[in-house]
């Protein structure tokens, strides 16, 4: 097995550590971050749900306080309120909040193929490492984001090296990197939008876990979202891809993918609902192109020590998908912790 092969390493190395450099220095920060009252930025806060006047004269810790690194210092209500706007934050996919999204999937294949070959049913496994930081700035007295969303996975398959599906060979490497960056207005609520460019860099290990070309292509948000519970968040980001370059011997690439979300706001931090992903491989087969994916899920949002963190599980399933080969069900896990962003201030 090779270290991920050279020509496509700088992008990547230059997104972790920048991305590993700001971290260290929200979570040295985070004991100390907080803001009062008179100071909240209005494109984060500035939301018709949210009444700070009982915090007046008062400081309102979005993160721990200097004498509580749990944030129990604050009061019941300070702290209701708290996890309420952090629980508001992670849910926009254009949001204010730096996250550390980490997500794992368990992916069950059904088809044609394995039937006919006697394999039954064979699991996939994606552990994804996904830092989403927006980068605030002014249009005018407009507030928006300039939101960078690398993506680094981890892929296990049921495939050999060299490309062979057993029952008992699996291949487990890093697969290709992603790279996402959309602009958009500020806003904590409501109708929300942006758009921007989506990468695929061809940093897979091993040709089983990755694609082999370097793909391109737009990428489009709309959502819409509650402004309190009992409300719905619905709306779907919309990427593809076109291959631009790579190993010659590889096929062209020409894939939609669709993440849609609706989710029911069952508290001030509960989401019920589901977020699967839409797929369309343009280069497929007619019958094999479309993946169309449902799903029930449950998120929270927790104080785990010093940082927030948004929890949460969905089961999909696919209500169409390619007769040879594809996922009918998918489990899906994610761990969220919601750090300080250091380029705004509270």
């Amino acid at each position: 097995m090779n270290i991920i092969r050279s020509r496509n390493t700088l992008p990547l190395v230059i997104i972790c550590f920048f991305t590993m450099q700001v971290f260290a220095q929200d979570i040295e920060d985070i004991s100390s971050f907080q803001f009062k009252h008179d100071e909240i930025v209005p494109s984060v806060f500035n939301s018709p749900s949210y009444n700070f006047s009982e915090l007046k004269n008062n400081q309102f810790y979005l993160y721990a306080s200097d004498s509580d690194s749990s944030g129990n210092g604050l009061t019941p209500e300070q702290q209701a309120k708290r996890l309420e706007i952090i629980a508001k934050m992670t849910a926009n996919p254009i949001g204010n909040a730096w996250m550390i999204w980490l997500q794992n999937d368990w992916s069950h294949l059904e088809g044609d193929f394995l039937d006919d070959n006697d394999l039954g049913g064979q699991m996939v496994n994606s552990t994804k490492f996904q830092p989403v930081m927006p980068f605030p700035f002014k249009i005018g007295d407009d507030d928006w984001n300039f939101l960078v969303r690398p993506v680094l996975q981890y892929q296990s398959v049921p495939l050999s090296e060299q490309g062979g599906l057993t029952p008992s060979d699996r291949t487990s490497s890093m697969g290709d990197t992603a790279l996402l960056t959309l602009v958009g207005p500020s806003k904590l609520d409501g109708f929300v939008w942006a758009v921007g460019a989506t990468q695929i860099f061809d940093t897979a290990e091993e040709d089983v876990t990755g694609q082999g070309k370097y793909q391109v292509g737009p990428a489009v948000l709309v959502a819409s979202l509650a402004k309190n519970a009992g409300g719905w968040n619905r709306g779907a980001l919309f990427q593809h891809w076109w291959s631009q370059s790579g190993d010659e011997d590889r096929a062209d690439t020409s894939l939609t993918d669709i993440q849609y979300f609706v989710n029911y706001r069952l508290s001030t931090t509960e989401l019920v609902g589901m977020s699967p992903n839409i797929k369309y491989d343009w280069k497929a087969a007619g019958g094999q192109r479309l993946t169309l994916p449902v799903g029930l899920g449950y998120s929270n949002v927790y104080q785990l020590g010093p940082l927030p963190v948004r929890v949460a599980v969905e089961l999909q399933y696919n209500v169409v998908r390619p007769d040879d080969l594809g996922v009918d069900w998918n489990l899906r896990f994610m761990f969220i912790p919601v750090l300080p962003n250091p380029f705004v201030e509270f």
